[in-house]
């Protein structure tokens, strides 16, 4: 029996080497022929190594080994050997956590599944690496101590910028924290309810994917908001610097830079410096995460014409496409520019070498763009049909019509502006450096058509807000570095003036306050000399005082005395309504400012402020307390803003249903005052109440009156 057993453990291990074999065979056949002999031997020669060393230094043997005998030499081979692990890794992980899932191993298994938690970022690592190689992207000893700088730089930075203020993360900034929240407590129930939480979301408009990329390092923290921040600089830069020193390298090679190290060194500081780049990871945002997969697109696409039916290529394309989606929606307006214009790209490719005679070649490039196409539709359909149904079935450009702000001309304005005057002499830098020259038109056309595309489908929406610059990132910067190749190959000609245009850009950059309240990007010294309201009411002199403020508390003990007496105050079940809604003080001020602890999160109702977004507030009537300020707090809005007209309503009826409770003066010019219900809620009312916003019901009923009767109906009033 023994013997038996023997036989077949000797056969399984055999059979498990073949498919091994052929799996790193996979990986070399995108280049060349793989020499099946020398991989058997040098694979042969690696497991007996392994053995008898420690740190598994025999695949260092079996990529020497072959690598000597292939065309792409041995750092091409050792690339392989390391994907052929990150596969192993992967599979190994898929099994302790189907064992895991299933219950069993008990805590030996737990804290494996633990452990292989830390190789998902590993392998998104890994799977950055690949894209860089099948882009053809190799960096020296030169390009990896920038990017290792760059990355040891920015941890420096926003340690900083994060431990030198008092922020309270609130709306957007704290939405996926708080999504991050769920996760740990969805998973920390049962394996199956946190994968459950993670699935069904994909309908929604805030997925839950981009917490499965954060949750480490986040798990060893103290799971504050500032350290959410932090740890998507952990684990979010690295790949974001790789991808993007790559397409740096990839628009020298395809610009054919000469000055590589001045390109490098201006390309690479002027695009990660970028303000509304680095906005999203002060204020707590992982939007910045899709840039990833827009990287990667661009890295896959930029000089391939499909020429030939590349499936690794085509496969990470797809996989790219479907991650930046599922990171956020609007991305998909990237998605749909980007592969229009590029579409178009490979089309006039195809015209172009059909002129001189290679129709073949050009039917060929045609046929495989249509293939890949249609082939991609349909498998985004299937596997994202949750998600498409509900972009397909909701008007987002009615119930976001409020954040519409006058359509193509002001974003055209906005755009200008928050890519700032030296940014634009950059970018006409590269433009005539293109025409001059006659070097890539393309690269100028791609960018500039995707940017337009995107704007023009957006703007149908709604006007972009700070994060939404991210989707033009990838335009943008493209457009960066032809002005940065533009700088490079003239550096010889006026070097310190260009050098001391570049050194100013970047410092000018890295100076400017990334607060929520940023419309232009402009340093500190500069906020409240310069006119940066979006209101022409509000004079700069105030607006920066709003600004340092929202981005640096200086009320955060007053605001935590208030979030104290709501909680001693309102017993389980009973709820407080705060009326302001805005940037400056809003209900999510008040929960979220002590995170990880959210004591008064169901004590406080969420508030009512954007139509189309908002409904009709009935927690207003349930609530035992009401809480409103003096002067009415607004930062971006007017007077027609939704919580303004509900309390100009509570002010006018105020002392006929509330008895005044508390006062708290918040040290800045605003009292705050806390109002206890002393009559039951009539239909009179809710109806007074509700009159005030006629315009709004006669758009959106079921977000009004709907609401408003179906609560009266349930209560006999």
């Amino acid at each position: 029996m023994i013997g038996l057993y023997f036989v077949l453990a000797l056969a399984l291990v055999l059979v498990g080497h073949t498919f091994r074999l052929l799996r790193w065979e996979q990986f070399i056949r995108i280049y060349e022929r793989p020499p099946r002999g020398q991989m058997l031997r040098g694979m042969a020669g690696g497991y007996a190594l392994n053995f008898v060393l420690p740190f598994h230094l025999g695949d260092v043997f079996r990529a020497v080994f072959t690598g000597r005998r292939m065309k792409s030499g041995i750092g091409f081979s050792l690339a392989t050997v390391i994907m052929d692990r990150f596969l192993d890794v992967w599979f190994v992980a898929l099994g302790f956590i189907g064992f895991w899932a299933a219950g069993f191993g008990g805590e030996v298994v737990h804290r494996a599944a633990r452990y292989y938690l830390v190789f998902s970022l590993v392998l998104a690592v890994g799977l950055v690496l690949v894209v860089l190689r099948l882009a053809d992207v190799k960096f020296d000893l030169f390009h990896w101590a920038v990017i290792i700088g760059f990355w040891a730089a920015a941890l420096l930075y926003f340690y900083w910028a994060e431990t030198r203020r008092s922020f309270i993360y609130i709306w957007d900034y704290v939405n996926y924290i708080s999504k991050q929240y769920g996760a740990e407590a969805a998973f920390a129930q049962t394996p199956m309810t946190g994968f459950h939480y993670i699935f069904d979301s994909l309908a929604e408009d805030y997925t839950n994917f981009i917490t499965l990329f954060i949750e480490f390092p986040f798990c060893l923290t103290d799971r504050t908001g500032d350290s959410f921040a932090i740890c998507q600089v952990f684990s979010i830069v690295p790949m974001l610097l790789l991808l993007l020193a790559g397409l740096v390298v990839k628009v020298g090679q395809m610009l054919q830079v000469k000055n590589r190290f001045w390109f490098f060194l201006i390309g690479l500081s002027w695009t990660f410096t970028y303000p509304w780049l680095r906005m999203s990871a002060v204020l707590s945002q992982p939007d910045w995460f899709g840039l990833i997969f827009a990287f990667s697109i661009l890295l896959l696409t930029l000089d391939f014409r499909f020429e030939k039916l590349d499936l690794p290529r085509f496969g990470l394309l797809f996989l790219a496409t479907a991650a930046i989606i599922l990171s956020r929606r609007w991305y998909l307006y990237f998605v749909v520019g980007y592969y229009f214009a590029y579409a178009v790209l490979v089309l006039v490719s195809s015209a172009r070498i059909a002129k001189v005679g290679r129709k073949q070649e050009a039917l060929l490039q045609v046929r495989n763009l249509i293939l890949f196409g249609l082939m991609s539709m349909v498998a985004m359909v299937i596997l994202l049909w949750p998600l498409v149904s509900h972009i397909l079935g909701y008007d987002y450009a009615d119930h976001y019509s409020y954040y519409n702000g006058g359509g193509m001309v002001t974003e055209t304005y906005l755009q200008c502006a928050r890519m700032g005057l030296m940014n634009l002499v950059l970018m006409g830098m590269g433009l005539w450096f293109c025409f001059k020259r006659r070097k890539m038109p393309a690269l100028p056309c791609l960018a500039g058509l995707e940017i337009l595309l995107s704007m023009v489908l957006f703007t149908r929406v709604q006007t972009t807000g700070s994060q939404h610059m991210l989707l033009f990132l990838p335009g943008w910067f493209l457009l960066f570095l032809i002005g940065a190749a533009a700088l490079a190959e003239g550096m010889n000609r006026r070097r310190n003036l260009k050098i001391g245009f570049w050194l100013f850009t970047i410092a000018f950059a890295t100076s400017v306050r990334c607060s929520p309240l940023t419309t232009v990007a402009l340093p500190d010294f500069l906020i409240g000399r310069t006119v940066l309201s979006a209101s022409p009411q509000e004079s700069a002199h105030d607006f920066a005082a709003i600004d340092d403020l929202v981005y640096d508390r200086k009320d955060l003990p007053q605001i935590k005395a208030i979030a104290n007496w709501i909680d001693t105050h309102c017993t389980e079940g009973e709820i407080s309504y705060m009326i302001p809604h805005d940037m400056l003080y809003c209900p999510d001020h008040f929960k979220n400012c002590q995170l990880p602890a959210t004591p008064i999160n169901d004590k406080l109702a969420f508030g009512f402020s954007v139509p189309g977004t908002h409904n009709f507030p009935m927690q207003f009537f349930e609530a035992k307390y009401v809480l409103t300020a003096d002067p009415f707090p607004q930062t971006f809005v007017g007077n027609g803003e939704m919580s303004h007209k509900l309390n100009e309503r509570f002010l006018a009826v105020r002392d006929e249903y509330f008895a005044l409770e508390a006062t708290f003066d918040m040290g800045n010019g605003t009292t705050f005052t806390i109002w206890r219900r002393t009559v039951a809620p009539t239909r009179a009312e809710v109806e007074y109440y509700l009159s005030a916003f006629k315009e709004e019901d006669a758009q959106y009923p079921e977000m009004f009156s709907q609401i408003a009767e179906s609560w009266l109906a349930a209560r006999g009033l």
